[in-house]
């Protein structure tokens, strides 16, 4: 079987498009999430990072911004058939709510690609 991929490096850049294009400060999130520092916002807008923020923290996004959880993942053109060797899952519980409304906002192949990237089922 094969799996869709989340394209990293591109999903940053996307993230940051979406908060610059709608004038969006890193403050304003950094408030929204209740950080005091906003170093893991910083991060999962710089592709040289390679990390992306928590599936909980995109569907946050996705209603902040009013868009499709499809409009923040962006998928790599290739598939694979295996997770790659050194691949690491997060460990952390997911909300009903936040599964209902990845279920009901994004399409089959980046649900497939989340729940390959998260380790969890959708």
């Amino acid at each position: 079987m094969t799996i869709p991929v989340i394209d990293i490096e591109k999903t940053s850049l996307k993230l940051r498009h979406l908060r610059e294009e709608r004038k969006v400060k890193i403050s304003q999130l950094q408030n929204l999430f209740n950080m005091t520092n906003p170093q893991s916002i910083y991060n999962w807008e710089n592709p040289d990072v390679k990390n992306l923020p928590r599936i909980d923290n995109l569907v946050v996004l996705a209603k902040f911004y009013d868009v499709k959880i499809d409009d923040l993942i962006l998928l790599k053109d290739e598939i694979k058939d295996v997770m790659e060797v050194g691949e690491a899952c997060p460990a952390y519980g997911i909300a009903e709510d936040t599964i209902s409304f990845v279920r009901k906002k994004s399409s089959d192949a980046v649900i497939r690609a989340l729940e390959e990237f998260y380790c969890i089922s959708i």
